[in-house]
This record gives structure tokens, sequence and C-alpha cells, in this order.
């Protein structure tokens, strides 16, 4: 949506936001496998942001042997990481690292749901980047060796692709490398770019009525960086992010497309992006 006029523009996007992702549309333990596929693991660790701030994180990583790079996400308001399994299985079976933590404020189980922590969530992602980073060094942990500390980047979905917007701007982290951004814009942290370029990954459906697409849009057209549109013509708020969906598989090869070429060197891998959206997606390649 276009913030014309910014507290009225706020608050139509929270009310959005709290009906496309709410409480009351949960992705339960039935709609996702118990177990991780092979060669991927599953599991949880306690990090904070100093004392007020938990952020139990979710890792989910190869097994095999090797260094991998790491992608920190952000879920979206009233989400939490685990439903974002579907995504972050396929991205660890492609040889990356997902840090998903879960936000004292904006998760679904909250004690106290405020949409206006988001301005802390980049600062909380910060510390998560930091204390996965150390598992490298860190003796005994299966990430220990493992992890490929100058191939990073952030993702987030909704309110968390906003976070990811802000990680970019306001509070530019110059650890990352590259971003995503499901379903997200610029509210609050504007389009002020800043640091050293990083391409970015837009990816937006047009029958999205939480964020629309042309909210979208305004945190992508201003990016002098290099960057890619996926414009998904039949996509929702929440099913090319979340699946199962038509919609999901192809978010799910472009986005590994991208990051394979972001973050590994791959160039075949750009260009497969286009061909892996098919015909439900469209891809605007400015990389």
């Amino acid at each position: 949506m276009r913030l014309v006029r910014p507290l009225l523009a706020c608050s139509l996007l929270i009310a959005g936001l709290l009906a496309g992702c709410g409480r009351g549309d949960p992705v339960t333990s039935t709609s996702i496998a118990a177990t991780p596929p092979a060669g991927v693991t599953e599991r949880t660790v306690q990090i904070a942001n100093g004392a007020d701030r938990p952020l139990p994180t979710l890792l989910v990583h190869p097994t095999a042997a090797g260094r991998f790079p790491v992608v920190v996400f952000s879920h979206g308001y009233t989400r939490r990481p685990e439903d974002y399994l579907r995504l972050f299985r396929i991205w660890a079976k492609a040889g990356f690292i997902v840090a998903a933590p879960t936000f004292p404020h904006s998760a679904r189980g909250s004690e106290s749901l405020d949409d206006q922590d988001i301005v802390n969530q980049p600062g909380d992602n910060a510390a998560v980047l930091t204390a996965v980073l150390a598992l490298d060094t860190t003796e005994g942990d299966p990430l220990y060796g493992h992890i490929k500390r100058d191939a990073v980047a952030a993702a987030g979905h909704s309110l968390g692709g906003m976070t990811t917007v802000g990680m970019f701007t306001r509070h530019r982290d110059d650890r990352l490398k590259a971003g995503i951004v499901l379903a997200g814009g610029q509210w609050p942290f504007g389009v002020g770019y800043s640091g050293a370029p990083a391409p970015i990954l837009f990816v937006h459906g047009r029958q999205d009525t939480v964020v629309e697409f042309e909210g979208g849009t305004e945190a992508y057209e201003p990016l002098v960086w290099p960057k890619a549109l996926l414009e998904l013509p039949d996509g929702d708020h929440l099913a090319p992010y979340l699946g199962p969906d038509p919609d999901f598989d192809v978010v799910a090869a472009v986005t590994v497309d991208f990051l394979r070429w972001a973050l590994l060197g791959d160039q075949p891998a750009r260009g497969r992006m286009a061909g892996d959206a098919g015909s439900r997606g469209k891809v605007e390649d400015r990389l």
C-alpha cells in the first residue's frame, strides 16, 4: 500500500497484518513433516539481545561436511519460525544455514504483541547473527568449522520482510552480502539504503491484500543496488511462503537460485531464476 498519509496508512497496514497473519491461521504439526529430510538437522539455540529480549532461534542446517553460508530469517507478525519449515528445509538441503529467531513482541503466542517493536528487530537479528557465527569456533557444536562467515544474507516475510529492509537501511548490518524480502515493504525504515551495495531479491504476489504489491515496489524501485523482483500474478500473502502451493514451489526454487548466485558465486544459478519461475511467476532481473 502507498504510504501517502503515514498515520492512517500505518494503522491500515497493521490491521492487514493482523488479518493476514493472525493467530487463527497457524501452521499445524500435521501440515509439516515432523522430521527433517535426510542431510538436514533442526534445533533451537537460546540467544538473547540483552536481559529483556530473549530470542530462541531455530537453526536448520546441513549435516554434510564443508562450510555453508548463513541466512538470518525474520518471521511475519503473529507468525513463528516453525511456520516456515518447508522453506527452511529446502534452503538447508541446498547448502544454507538458516537462523530464525522468535521475536519477543511479534510472534504468535507472545505475552505482549506490539507491532511497533519492529524497530528493535534488526538489532535482534544482529545479535542472533553474532551468536550463530560464533558457533563456527565453538568446539563441540555441530556447526564447528562449518560456517562460511563471509557469506551472510538476511531474509524475511511480511513484517519480517520490513525488518529485512531495515537491516539494509536505517540499521545497516555490514556483514550482510544479500537480502530476500518476501511480501514486505519499506515501513517503518524508509528507503535510505546504506553501506556497501548488496543484491536484494523481492518477492510479491499480485493478489496480496495484506501488504499490497505496490507496497513492495515502494521498497524495490528506489534501490539502486543489484536487485530482482519475482512477481506472482496469483500469489497471496501466505501460501507462496508457507506452502504447500504451486507458488511456493516457485518461491523455493527462485530463492535457492538467488542465494546460490549471491552467496556462492554460482553464475548459472542466476540464469535459472527466470526459468524456475515458469508460467506462475515473472522475474525482473536487474542483478
